[in-house]
């Protein structure tokens, strides 16, 4: 009789922490849900204002747009949504493949704002490639946000028939980016009536058509530095509209031939 009683309390203690225990449970799933019900919708987290600093072209709007989805890197700030001040956390931005080169975050809790301070990637020139697919590039050679298909001397258009430029990496191997840069800023500089700019990957070469002057032929293999100072001095005396074609794609030297 007395080991039935035993029994009978042993049963009875079990189910009683049961009890308790899904009791306990379900009260910490209440918190939870409350918890991320309060993070999610309470206006105690939401952001009321977004300042940006340090725009030149770039307006806000296209800003924010471009900061959104970087914010968002997972399902659970997803679910906080992008205007929660939680989400705004500036060391998990990756700006690689946008137009901003710096974007620094300071989340004012107490006045609910997202001051934000920009610094925009200079815009070089247009890279275009296969079927006319053009990307903007930095003075890195990063291509890093679409642009149109130019003509014209205002803005340096280079064409590569090879391939086509990918979105947020360099259009040159590393070894010749400098060079390369070199050579577009150098073209820049000297403000000629530029007709076509196109790039030869396979020889890592540069020709450049000319309304009413020379072709000008550059490799990006070495430094073009003193060959494009030989090139501006050749200006600077007046021979450029002399000669046909300059050739500048052997290091230290230049070739030209006269009309």
């Amino acid at each position: 009789m007395q080991a039935y009683l035993d029994q009978n309390q042993t049963m009875k203690q079990r189910r009683n922490f049961r009890i308790k225990l899904y009791f306990s449970i379900f009260f910490i799933l209440l918190l939870l849900i409350a918890l991320l019900y309060i993070l999610r919708y309470s206006p105690v987290f939401q952001a009321r204002d977004f300042h940006i600093l340090g725009s030149q072209q770039l307006s806000q709007e296209v800003i924010l747009a471009t900061l959104k989805p970087l914010v968002l890197n997972n399902r659970w700030e997803e679910f906080l949504g992008w205007q929660n001040l939680i989400v705004w956390n500036q060391n998990r931005l990756d700006l690689g493949g946008t137009a901003l080169l710096e974007a620094k975050i300071d989340r004012d809790w107490l006045r609910q704002s997202v001051n934000i301070s920009i610094k925009e990637r200079e815009r070089l020139a247009i890279w275009c490639g296969i079927n006319n697919y053009c990307y903007w590039i930095d003075q890195s050679g990063i291509a890093f946000e679409e642009a149109p298909l130019t003509e014209g001397s205002l803005i340096l258009t280079i064409h590569n028939n090879s391939e086509s430029a990918v979105l947020g990496a360099k259009i040159a191997e590393d070894r010749f980016i400098k060079n390369l840069i070199s050579v577009l800023e150098g073209i820049s500089e000297l403000r000629l009536p530029v007709k076509k700019i196109v790039f030869d990957k396979r020889l890592q070469e540069i020709q450049v058509a000319v309304y009413s002057g020379p072709d000008l032929f550059f490799s990006i293999r070495f430094d073009p530095s003193l060959n494009l100072s030989s090139l501006r001095s050749l200006r600077e005396k007046g021979e450029l509209q002399k000669a046909k074609y300059i050739d500048l794609r052997v290091e230290n030297r230049i070739y030209y031939k006269n009309l």
